[in-house]
């Protein structure tokens, strides 16, 4: 894994953390005796809102590992080591745009088990 792809992992990391943890304190007021959850649809809307932020995250970062990519490509200059590593970064795009849309799946999912036990 080069330099970029571990930068770029760990500021996906930290955004995610930041925008959950600041998604809880804003939606509960900013008081720790308040919660947001008073019904199952408000964990429903709660999971959604989850779903909603990596969704986001993983095809920032997905758009970023195609653009690195292309451009690595470019500066190859018949490098086969540069274009391995091109190829896997591709990969790995499309692995993320797959956890992506499979987080608005699973979220629908768990919207209706959820629903179901009310």
């Amino acid at each position: 894994m080069n330099k970029f792809s571990k930068i770029l992992i760990g500021a996906t990391m930290v955004l995610t953390i930041s925008a959950v943890f600041a998604g809880a304190v804003i939606g509960a007021g900013g008081s720790a005796d308040a919660s947001p959850i008073e019904s199952v649809d408000d964990v429903v809307k709660v999971i959604g809102n989850i779903v909603v932020i990596m969704y986001r995250v993983f095809f920032v970062v997905a758009v970023g590992a195609v653009i690195w990519a292309a451009f690595t490509y470019l500066t190859a200059k018949d490098d086969p080591e540069k274009i391995k590593n091109a190829t896997k970064q591709i990969l790995w795009a499309v692995v993320a745009i797959a956890i992506g849309l499979a987080s608005i799946g699973f979220s629908k999912i768990i919207d209706d088990f959820i629903k179901q036990g009310k």
